[in-house]
């Protein structure tokens, strides 16, 4: 066992989806950060946290072939109006099948409305191949819990949605702030991989990580509560 797999063996790792492909970043049982990288494929990312056993990711796991997830629709709910647009509707599942996934939007489209009545923007619709890459890595020895990160910070907030925009200062400042009373110091110096990326989506990263370590502790709470439909945890 190499000295990566020691380190993050007991980790949680938290992973958003970024410009330049993923970014993770990884916690231990005291919230301290124990690193983070960028890579440009998801299956790179977790080689490069050898020994994770827990994943938390923002971005759908388990699709349906459905107009909507009741996952995303209550998550949406509680967030309001304003941090709820955040929550994209997952696509259905056929979108990721091989018989559709080299299809353009328009086409997918036209058989969503076929098949259910409705159709999913572009900006949805482009999400089909990193949403099929952390589908194709559902590993044995990995958990991998749904996560989104302004549902993170609405629980750290004593459940108030954020009240600026991520991209703003105020916004960041105030995730930053949620993060490290709750025990998640993001360091001022990433180094050169992961701190030349957006800081946006290493807040979420590291959002998404502090309900991974929640889900290990079993304090985490699933929407819905069933456990045969799509869950997204906080």
């Amino acid at each position: 066992m190499g000295q990566s797999s020691i380190i993050y063996k007991s980790s949680s790792l938290g992973v958003d989806g970024c410009k330049e492909g993923w970014v993770g970043v990884a916690i231990d049982k005291c919230g301290q950060v124990l690193g983070s990288h960028v890579s440009s494929t998801f299956k790179n990312l977790l080689s490069y946290f050898s020994g994770i056993k827990l994943v938390g990711i923002d971005m759908p796991l388990k699709l349906i072939n459905e107009p909507s997830r009741e996952a995303d629709q209550l998550v949406r709910k509680e967030l309001g109006s304003k941090r709820g647009r955040s929550v994209f509707p997952a696509i259905p599942k056929f979108m990721i099948e091989p018989k559709w996934i080299d299809l353009e939007p328009e086409d997918l489209n036209n058989e969503s409305r076929r098949r259910f009545g409705c159709a999913f923007s572009r900006q949805t619709i482009n999400l089909k191949r990193k949403i099929l890459e952390v589908n194709q890595c559902a590993l044995e020895n990995i958990s991998m819990i749904e996560v989104h990160p302004e549902f993170c910070f609405m629980q750290m907030n004593n459940g108030v949605p954020q009240g600026y925009s991520k991209k703003t200062w105020n916004g960041m400042r105030h995730r930053l702030s949620l993060l490290k009373s709750s025990g998640i110091d993001l360091p001022s110096d990433l180094g050169a991989n992961s701190g030349n990326i957006s800081p946006d989506d290493i807040i979420d990263a590291a959002a998404v990580a502090w309900t991974t370590k929640r889900f290990s502790e079993g304090l985490a709470i699933p929407y819905p509560k069933d456990p045969d439909s799509p869950q997204i945890w906080v």
